[in-house]
């Protein structure tokens, strides 16, 4: 999906960015490209975690800001960690396995949310 956002750069950030020479852009779209639960869960000590870290961060100091169904993120992150954790133990040499059911069970997720969305608006009509 691409979209394109308006955002104010604070001075300390646009300064770092300034000294490296690095776009605004490209870096937002590395910091959009590393953030992802498959990958965090399957490689427990990747030095790639850190931007998903950055998200999860965000989601404690601001979920109260977002409706977001609990009980769905309960039973999806339960299903999400034991089927990560099986499939990494299955294969330790390569983490494709691992990283493809978790986009799997993120997708159900998705369409669990979505359901109930719907299911929210349709009612009150």
């Amino acid at each position: 999906m691409k979209i394109t956002i308006d955002i104010t750069l604070p001075e300390d950030f646009y300064t770092l960015l300034s000294i490296y020479q690095i776009k605004p852009d490209v870096f937002v779209q590395y910091l959009a490209n590393q953030i992802s639960f498959p990958v965090f869960y399957s490689h427990p000590t990747g030095s790639n975690r850190w931007a998903t870290y950055f998200f999860l961060d965000f989601l404690e100091s601001e979920e109260s800001e977002y409706e977001v169904n609990e009980e769905l993120e309960a039973k999806y992150l339960k299903v999400f960690k034991r089927a990560i954790g099986y499939n990494f133990d299955q294969t330790t040499d390569e983490f494709t396995k691992s990283e493809q059911a978790g986009r799997e069970i993120m997708n159900q997720w998705l369409k669990a949310v979505l359901a109930e969305r719907t299911r929210y608006i349709t009612d009150n009509l």
